[in-house]
């Protein structure tokens, strides 16, 4: 989920800001949707035309923050904890594709939108 995400805040105070430009507000709905619990307030848009929010707290940001900490990041780990919905949410912060429940196959809408 962190695409166009970025970590902020200081060790033990991290969380996660999602921003994206306000064309692009059903799929920042749709990340707010799939964290669930972890946002800390609904989406809005700011005066420079991102829409965002951003998640309480959490030691998983903490953990997140060591795995990417710098270009020598264990590529090998990172691919482990890669999955195809997590793929397809790169492929889709970086504009290579676009993801409409609309267009799922029959049961694929409810594996690919499961939490």
């Amino acid at each position: 989920m962190l695409g166009d995400a970025r970590l902020i805040g200081l060790p033990t105070e991290r969380r996660l800001r999602i921003a994206h430009r306000s064309v692009r507000r059903d799929y920042v709905l749709w990340k707010y949707d799939r964290l669930g619990g972890f946002a800390a307030e609904a989406p809005a848009e700011d005066a420079g035309g991102l829409v965002g929010f951003e998640t309480v707290t959490h030691p998983l940001f903490d953990d997140l923050a060591r795995l990417f900490a710098d270009r020598f990041a264990r590529h090998d780990v990172i691919e482990r904890l890669l999955r195809p919905l997590g793929l397809a949410v790169w492929l889709a912060d970086v504009g290579r594709l676009e993801l409409r429940a609309g267009t799922f196959l029959r049961g694929q809408g409810e594996l690919a939108l499961a939490g």
